[in-house]
């Protein structure tokens, strides 16, 4: 049917079983591929064909130097103590020997170095040759600190809106061009994977896309908030705002599902519901995760369709942007999984203490009406509704109603 997808009938990634509810899910557990990966290091034969989906640089890396001298590609990416250790386990019998000595002589375990790598090899990579994505993700986290900062204890527009009847700030608007430029500039990444990795959540190129996409949509709907009140909430004008907001939500989520399309390596996966977890996380935590992540994408796309406070949709964009940022640190060991899920929560926290604020500045009921909204958009969607019947609805009753129902003049 076009509505209802009998979530029934979604597969395991790792083939067991077939699941009843989309949260069951789990990711992936494969390791092994059925291609050899089997090259030297140092002149040792390592065979990492069963671990390869492990690997923080994606398997098709592996294959690529499959019965080649991999050395200097080993040495120069920069791997940690624990790479190198790891590395041990997969030499050939004949070569275990030889492996153990060598790793013990370039790695210092006392002082935890190698002495090929630092950890700036891993932030400061020769794919950013003028560093302007790690400029821009410092300026974005400063800007994120200083705009929160507003929301919690200052101008609950965050400089967006009208800042009590002064007119709207052109710096404000101005320092979205950062976060447009991060999001845009991670493309120069060309090693981040095109499969997902097994074990980790961590970044490869379906979420770098999915994560470009939805920041694109907060930037242009925090633009058309800006728009609204730069221009006194001039009836075309904001008009034309919504209109343009509403259709960045329905093209977000067309771009996104040609996104899975065009990079996701199965079906059976979701950037949600497929996410790994720690080793020991229990299956009812997993799905507590799921539930609470999936939640928070119903009212991110809520607030950016709204169009009331400007500074909504800008607030959702900081767990957008900070998760590919979280994901890059864990792929590059220099945090847990574990670290990342309590971070990304956290960040998905933040915009509730905000819409509370909000709501106690307004004394309007249009956030709890948003609760109310994304929950029942959040249930049918875990029945199986097609998104497209839900949000086409949804993004009409905005352009022809919402107005009347919303109280932006405020802002």
């Amino acid at each position: 049917m076009l509505v209802f997808r009998h979530v029934r009938e979604i597969k395991d990634p790792n083939g067991e079983r077939t699941i009843r509810h989309r949260f069951d899910r789990v990711a992936s557990t494969k390791a092994n591929v059925d291609f050899e990966c089997i090259f030297t290091i140092g002149g040792v034969k390592y065979d990492l064909s069963s671990w390869a989906n492990a690997h923080p640089g994606g398997a098709a890396v592996l294959k690529n130097y499959n019965g080649l001298d991999a050395t200097s590609a080993f040495e120069r990416v920069g791997h940690s103590p624990y790479a190198y250790k790891l590395l041990t386990r997969f030499a050939l019998r004949r070569d275990k020997d030889k492996a153990a000595n060598r790793t013990s002589e370039l790695v210092d375990v006392s002082k935890g170095k190698v002495q090929v790598s630092t950890w700036r090899k891993k932030i400061f990579t020769r794919e950013d040759p003028k560093q302007i994505h790690k400029c821009c993700g410092l300026f974005v986290l400063l800007h994120f600190a200083f705009r929160y900062y507003q929301m919690l204890f200052g101008d609950v527009s965050a400089g967006f809106g009208s800042r009590a009847s002064r007119g709207a700030n052109f710096t404000a608007i101005l320092c979205l061009l950062p976060h447009l430029v991060l999001s845009l500039s991670s493309l120069i990444f060309h090693s981040v994977p095109k499969e997902r990795i097994v074990g980790q959540p961590m970044i490869w190129k379906e979420f770098r896309l999915h994560s470009i996409i939805f920041s694109l949509r907060s930037i242009v709907c925090t633009f058309c908030g800006w728009m609204s009140v730069y221009f006194h909430h001039d009836p075309r004008v904001r008009k034309a705002m919504v209109v343009v907001s509403s259709a960045s939500i329905l093209l977000a989520n067309y771009a996104a599902d040609k996104a899975t399309e065009a990079l996701a390596p199965s079906n059976s996966e979701s950037t949600t519901a497929t996410m790994p977890y720690w080793e020991g996380c229990r299956l009812s935590t997993q799905r507590r995760f799921k539930s609470f992540y999936a939640y928070c994408q119903f009212l991110a796309t809520l607030a950016c369709l709204t169009i009331s406070n400007p500074a909504w949709p800008f607030a959702v964009l900081l767990p957008i942007q900070l998760a590919a940022f979280l994901m890059t640190m864990c792929r590059k060991g220099l945090i847990t999984g574990r670290s990342y899920h309590i971070s990304y929560t956290t960040s998905l926290m933040l915009p509730y203490i905000v819409a509370t604020r909000d709501m106690n500045y307004t004394r309007t009921p249009d956030v709890v009406v948003m609760f109310v909204i994304g929950s029942l958009l959040y249930r049918l969607r875990c029945l199986g509704v097609n998104k497209y019947i839900l949000w086409v609805p949804m993004v009409v009753l905005r352009v022809f109603v919402g107005d009347r129902l919303i109280s932006f003049a405020v802002w």
